[in-house]
């Protein structure tokens, strides 16, 4: 049942719909029962006072009949003598002399002859009685009232005798027989009453409950329907109303379970979109209070949704600037789509945000994306494009230079020009190594490169891509070491493109090591890969240069006077990546170097996929 709330106005009932229970069967049944009843009840009074008078008035009617009978049976005992009357004899010839008092009384009121009193001369005069006066005046008289002599309620009826002596003859009856009479008569329709008003209350209940039994099944199914369950249907009912209102109830339902099921259609989809959408969306109310955050906004705020839902957005996102330009959004104004950088590890986010007016509420939606890979990326373009400019351009310079060198004149000298030419197929070979690696990596990276994938021992296959670079080795002065178990698994690998990876490496750290230092290829099994290492003892890498090691063109020495491409390390990168394999690097400055990449093992499920390839890097 609902509550009424604060500020509700109540319905104006009448007093007496007030007055009734609350329950439908009750409010049917009592109105019926009491009218029933009152009718029965008023009845019952009204027969049994009226039982009374008739009952009365048909004794009226006896009794006088009785006093004529006595009146003629005392002319025909003493004829037209004119003498007193002999009432005792009279009295003899009654049906019941017990219960009937017979007194004659003379016109002047002296009571003559009583078959009650015995000694009439002891008794009122009677001239002035009710009964007496009314036969005198009508013939016939009646009165009730308590009798002086005896002191009982006693029913009067004087006749006038009919001898012209203006002699009355009153007979008198106990009222006490009257009333047990006429009690019983009431009694009677009491009982009466009382049997019809039990089967009014029966018929009553039995018709309220078919009444309500409708009404209660429609009221628990639209408990039910509160509660969420929209299963039910309200059956048939043989009352064409309530089976209307049945039929209504449940189209009703039908309609309601209809547009459920289409909102949670609709919501589902809705979540879906927003769980697979890679830009973060939050949707706050009027306030800038949060409603809904998918995952992507929860990530990029750093902020779970459960803790978020509920907050203003300014606590959530911790930003000032996208706070404003929630602000600026919930007030009507247009804004702009802004690039933010967020959090201290500074990333860029790059927000919108707008208003979604409908007709209960007002929402404010920002949207947000993560930009900062794409910064990032940028970065390495402008880079990229640097390095490139700066790596074309140095060969062509000195190329461009030695030709001048040759026009102006240095061509007629021998010694000079065969110095320069050689200088100029140096720089060729330079500019040729470089778009041979560049051409290298564009493929690795599209996958068009072929690779012959095969079984190949790994000791074997790690010593003879060291030792081909033995002779530099040991022009710099350092140590070639080998840690290689001989229980190694053969690996799923292309031989050419390993050694190549392997060449990369240990080239950087014959590079980067000085005199006297050690360089150590080392392998070990990792579960189902191979993990290889190359270790030197040289001077290190920082940090901030870890991240960007792998990148195209990018070198650690900064003013570009080491030789190399600065592609090798990029090109190891896509080739360990095309064996399913990780290549990564543990450094710290002053102590050295670890180039660690994994290959898979020729019994592993990463050499069967390669076995069966599906896509690009298929062996050739």
């Amino acid at each position: 049942m609902f509550e009424p709330r604060p500020g509700d106005i109540e319905p104006d009932h009448p007093w007496y719909e007030r007055m009734l229970p609350g329950s439908l069967r009750l409010r049917l049944i009592l109105p019926f029962v009491a009218l029933i009843a009152a009718v029965l009840f008023t009845l019952a009074l009204f027969l049994g006072s009226r039982a009374r008078d008739i009952y009365v008035d048909r004794l009226v009617d006896e009794l006088a009949m009785q006093a004529s009978s006595i009146v003629d049976v005392a002319e025909l005992a003493g004829g037209q003598t004119g003498g007193d009357v002999d009432l005792t004899g009279i009295v003899e010839h009654l049906p019941e002399p017990e219960d009937r008092r017979v007194t004659l009384i003379d016109a002047d009121g002296t009571v003559l002859a009583d078959t009650h009193a015995a000694d009439v001369s002891a008794m009122e005069n009677h001239r002035a009685r009710e009964e007496v006066v009314e036969a005198r005046s009508g013939g016939l008289g009646q009165a009730e009232r308590r009798s002086a002599s005896i002191n009982d309620r006693y029913l009067y009826v004087a006749v006038l005798l009919d001898d012209g002596s203006d002699r009355v003859l009153r007979i008198a009856v106990p009222l006490a027989d009257v009333d047990a009479v006429v009690m019983r008569v009431q009694r009677y329709l009491l009982v009466a009453a009382l049997v019809a008003l039990a089967m009014a209350v029966a018929i009553a209940t039995w018709i309220g409950y078919r009444l309500a039994e409708p009404l209660e099944e429609l009221r628990q199914h639209a408990q039910r329907v509160a509660r969420g369950d929209l299963s039910g249907e309200i059956s048939p009912s043989p009352t064409i109303e309530f089976d209307e209102v049945g039929q209504s109830f449940n189209m009703m339902t039908h309609a309601l379970r209809t547009s459920l099921d289409d909102l949670d259609k609709a919501h589902t989809r809705l979540e879906a979109v927003l769980a697979g959408l890679e830009d973060g969306v939050v949707l706050t109310d009027i306030h800038a209070e949060i409603l809904r955050m998918n995952r992507a906004a929860a990530a990029m705020l750093a902020t779970p949704e459960d803790r978020a839902i509920g907050r203003p957005f300014i606590q959530v996102a911790r930003d000032h600037e996208l706070d404003a330009q929630l602000q600026s959004a919930l007030r009507g104004e247009r804004t702009q789509r802004e690039a933010v950088e967020h959090g201290l590890s500074r990333q860029v986010l790059q927000s919108t945000a707008t208003t979604v007016a409908g007709k209960a509420e007002q929402l404010g939606l920002v949207v947000l994306r993560d930009i900062t890979d794409l910064r990032r990326l940028e970065g390495v373009r402008r880079d990229f494009v640097a390095n490139v400019s700066h790596e074309l351009r140095t060969p062509l310079t000195s190329i461009r230079a030695l030709v001048e060198t040759l026009q102006a004149g240095a061509i007629d000298d021998p010694a000079v020009t065969d110095e320069f030419l050689s200088r100029i197929v140096h720089e060729v070979d330079r500019l040729t190594a470089l778009v041979e690696d560049l051409m290298d990596l564009a493929r690795l990276e599209a996958g068009r490169t072929p690779l012959r994938f095969e079984e190949h021992a790994t000791a074997e296959l790690l010593r003879a891509a060291g030792e081909r670079l033995r002779e530099q080795v040991d022009r710099a002065h350092l140590q070639l070491e080998y840690e290689l178990p001989d229980a190694l698994p053969p690996v799923f690998a292309d031989r050419r493109r390993i050694e190549q990876v392997v060449l990369n490496l240990v080239h950087n750290a014959i590079k980067f090591t000085p005199p006297g230092g050690t360089i150590t290829i080392a392998a070990g099994q990792a579960g189902e890969e191979m993990a290889i290492e190359v270790r030197d003892t040289g001077v290190g890498i920082s940090s901030e240069e870890i991240e960007r090691l792998f990148e195209r063109f990018y070198k650690s020495d900064k003013a570009r006077r080491s030789e190399g491409t600065g592609l090798g390390l990029a090109i190891a990168k896509h080739i360990v990546q095309t064996h399913r394999g990780e290549i990564s690097v543990s450094s710290e400055l002053g102590k050295g170097s670890t180039f660690r990449f994994t290959l898979p093992v020729a019994t592993s499920r990463a050499a069967r996929q390669l076995r069966d390839p599906v896509g690009p890097g298929a062996p050739a």
